[in-house]
């Protein structure tokens, strides 16, 4: 199995995640529907190419030398066979890239590059915070927001979501774009109000009010009008087939009103959803199999875990029992 550094200094991946138009931009294609089981890591390689190319650092020839060594001898320190990597064009990228990969990790990357400030919420916690230029976000809980330090004064005001937010964007006389960067795709933004979800493999933007152009990595663009929405389970090879659909707002949004809502959501996928806002181990019981079929619909209060875990076991479909630190799902007697 290729690991990220591998795939990152590989050019026919480079020009894939460049968008560039060549043999080697449908072979990489093609690898990767034969290679399934590499999709974590040329995801974890994207986001890394991602954030490189926005910095378009200046690296000296003897710097690129160094890293070029300082890869090839971890390589080997790890007992991994020593490829030699043709590094042409995007040299500097991936000699620096590589590096960071194997001694400080990509979160390491976005803070030397930018700086960052940081809002965010706990488990459980939902809060409206305000960005430098007057832009309202509430965020869900157990997420952030991130931007650079000098983000007022650069050419774009960027934004690093994790979990989810609610935008309320304020318009600048100059023009100055918002952007806001999810793992698999940014969101280019006009003056408008909107909410963006990403957490795992699952993302999804939905426009309240105003434009947003919804920009993907492998260079496709769709535009949303006020109510459509876009979900995009992080498959690679899916963006292509991606097409608007009419949103239920309300739905969407019920979490900025301390709700859930759920409409024949499978109860696997209701423990997930506990589990990322709550911080908690929610699970199936003995008869997962059973369970598992069952599924939730319904609006559900959020504002509090004892009472969200009492409705869900109101509906009487679920029997939950508190084990030390687990919440088990078990069917009703």
């Amino acid at each position: 199995m290729k690991q990220v550094e591998e795939i990152l200094a590989d050019e026919a991946f480079i020009d894939w995640a460049s968008n560039q138009t060549s043999e080697r931009n449908s072979e990489w294609a093609q690898w990767m529907l034969q290679h399934p089981e590499q999709k974590n890591n040329v995801g974890e390689a994207l986001k890394l190419f991602k954030y490189m190319k926005l910095a378009e650092i200046n690296v000296s020839e003897s710097i690129i030398e160094q890293e070029k060594m300082r890869l090839l001898n971890s390589l080997n320190e790890v007992k991994k066979p020593a490829k030699v990597v043709k590094l042409k064009r995007y040299s500097w990228l991936v000699a620096v890239a590589a590096s960071f990969i194997l001694f400080v990790g990509a979160a390491y990357v976005f803070n030397a590059i930018y700086g960052k400030t940081e809002q965010k919420t706990g488990y459980g916690q939902i809060a409206e915070k305000q960005l430098p230029d007057g832009t309202s976000v509430i965020l869900n809980s157990n997420s952030s927001v991130k931007y650079a330090a000098n983000w007022e004064k650069s050419k774009e005001r960027e934004v690093w979501i994790d979990g989810e937010a609610f935008f309320h964007v304020t318009k600048k006389l100059n023009h100055q774009k918002f952007v806001v960067h999810a793992d698999k795709f940014d969101v280019i933004v006009t003056g408008t109000k909107f909410n963006v979800l990403n957490r795992k493999n699952k993302e999804t933007i939905m426009l309240q009010e105003g434009g947003v152009t919804v920009h993907f990595l492998n260079g496709k663009e769709i535009k949303l009008k006020p109510g459509e929405s876009i979900e995009y389970n992080g498959a690679l090879l899916d963006v292509d087939n991606l097409k608007p659909e009419k949103a239920k707002e309300e739905n969407v949004l019920a979490w900025v009103n301390k709700r859930l809502y759920f409409e024949n959501t499978s109860i696997t996928e209701v423990c997930q959803k506990i589990n990322e806002l709550y911080g908690i181990d929610m699970e199936l019981g003995a008869d997962s199999a059973l369970i598992g079929k069952r599924t939730v619909t319904g609006i559900l209060p959020n504002d509090n875990l004892d009472v969200l875990i009492q409705s869900l076991e109101a509906t009487a479909d679920f029997k939950i029992e508190h084990k030390g630190n687990k919440v088990m799902v078990n069917l009703p007697n």
